[in-house]
């Protein structure tokens, strides 16, 4: 292991996490950094981390191959990096959160060696069990005279799976899901999400922005030694060999106050809300981050899985937020997969506050969003249980075996759809026995329907290890 990373982990944990942890408010501090991705690590003391790396310069044909070109949008590339790393300080924090840009200092990396480096223990102490982590990676290409920006976007808790035991990344993540109990908790339904990883539709970016990032960077890039632009400061250099972590301090709402653990850093930067604003408008899946961060944060305080900072508690409002604004924002037609994952995210937030109601709407609303995707309809199946036959009946749900039907027809050997539409049954043949099914609920047939179900998960296999 590098000396200067032996020296964070023997740091890190004294002089910067009791601030990380806590809320999002002037004053609030955190960990920040940014490394050679060659050199991959996150901040182990910290409840999650935020890895963007920095995304790559290519062409879509050999016509705009022009190497200076290249070279030229790959140092801009570089340069958001930095200023989507500033723009986490801007936005919930949700407690106990490390930043490190991961930059291309000595060549390119393959965002999955970077992952995988950092499950297994890079440079850095290997992420640990219920640790959260989001991954922001990404593209920036041309074609012809055109200029776009594509972003890919991951997110897990991390589970207890020793490293180098699971065959495939998603291995190490925690599922995602919930749970609804039925009648007097008798009986369980089930729902997983699925993988927290989109890739994002192209965005068209123009040549003058690419140019007011690179100018945005010239000043946000330059420590001071007082919180003002008239102050004095140095650029930040980005080279090889010569990774940061520091402290993060907000002060006054436009300044970061930095100390780099290591020596070198120490003063203030300038992050600019307005700059927040425009990253935002022109990336909308920032705001995704934001929200799929807070989830996570949520999940992780419920799950119990390491002894992490609970989030504050306006962390699911500040997620649902972030999310609904995606949603509101990003109304290419190409985004419809992505839109479904954060109304699914929203809809599983006001599950866990036994909002059921606003649950089944977002269900809804993810399974309009991309038809074809079981899992979807499989939410919206739990959720109008839960509204009719959890205790008294609630207005607004539909049959949850229809849903759950729907979901087996995109994929008839989906064992958690099988296993919901047995319990569900089952539980309806109870309520049959005492005249108490709910009006609007089909439960003609249970018997020889539920034979049929039964018959049908007798012959399905469970899924392999991810």
């Amino acid at each position: 292991m590098p000396p200067f990373l032996a020296k964070a982990r023997h740091l890190i944990p004294v002089s910067l996490l009791v601030a990380a942890a806590l809320p999002f408010t002037t004053g609030t501090a955190g960990a920040g950094g940014f490394t050679a991705c060659e050199s991959p690590f996150v901040f182990d003391g910290s409840a999650a981390n935020i890895v963007p790396i920095e995304y790559l310069a290519t062409t879509a044909d050999q016509k705009s191959a022009d190497p200076d070109r290249r070279r030229q949008i790959q140092e801009t590339a570089q340069h958001l990096a930095w200023l989507m790393k500033l723009d986490s300080w801007h936005q919930p924090t949700y407690g106990s959160l490390g930043v490190v840009s991961h930059m291309f200092l000595e060549g390119t990396c393959e965002p999955d060696v970077v992952l995988d480096r950092l499950i297994r223990g890079g440079a850095s102490a290997p992420i640990r069990p219920g640790q959260v982590l989001v991954m922001l990676q990404g593209r920036i290409f041309t074609e012809g005279e055109d200029i776009f920006l594509q972003s890919r976007l991951r997110g897990f808790r991390r589970n207890a799976v020793p490293p180098g035991e699971a065959p495939t990344l998603s291995g190490y993540f925690e599922d995602e899901g919930l749970t609804a109990t039925l009648g007097n908790g008798s009986a369980a339904l089930t729902a997983t999400l699925p993988l927290l990883d989109i890739t994002f539709a192209p965005r068209a970016v123009t040549r003058s922005e690419l140019q007011e990032i690179d100018s945005i960077f010239v000043e946000a890039s330059i420590v001071r030694a007082e919180p003002s632009l008239s102050s004095r400061g140095s650029p930040l250099r980005f080279k090889p060999g010569q990774p940061h972590a520091f402290t993060v301090q907000i002060h006054g709402g436009e300044w970061l106050k930095v100390e780099d653990i290591f020596g070198g850093i120490s003063g203030y930067i300038h992050a600019n809300p307005e700059v927040s604003a425009f990253l935002h408008r022109k990336l909308p899946e920032l705001d995704f981050l934001n929200g799929m961060l807070g989830y996570l944060r949520i999940r992780q305080a419920r799950s119990g899985l390491g002894d992490y900072p609970p989030p504050p508690e306006s962390a699911a409002r500040q997620a649902e937020e972030r999310l609904t604004r995606f949603i509101e924002r990003d109304e290419d037609a190409r985004a419809a997969d992505a839109r479904a994952l954060a109304a699914a995210l929203i809809g599983s937030l006001a599950a866990d506050g036994e909002d059921w109601r606003g649950a089944r709407a977002r269900f809804a609303e993810a399974a309009a969003a991309s038809p074809y995707r079981p899992v979807y309809r499989t939410l919206l199946g739990v959720a109008d249980a839960r509204l009719c036959c959890a205790a008294a009946p609630a207005p607004g749900f539909d049959d949850p075996a229809r849903s759950f039907t729907d979901s087996l027809s995109l994929d008839p050997e989906n064992l958690v759809a099988l296993r919901n539409l047995d319990t569900f049954l089952a539980s309806l043949a109870r309520l049959a026995e005492i005249n108490a099914v709910p009006a609007g609920i089909d439960a003609s047939r249970l018997a020889q329907r539920r034979e049929v179900v039964q018959k049908v998960l007798s012959n399905v296999k469970e899924p392999q290890n991810r």
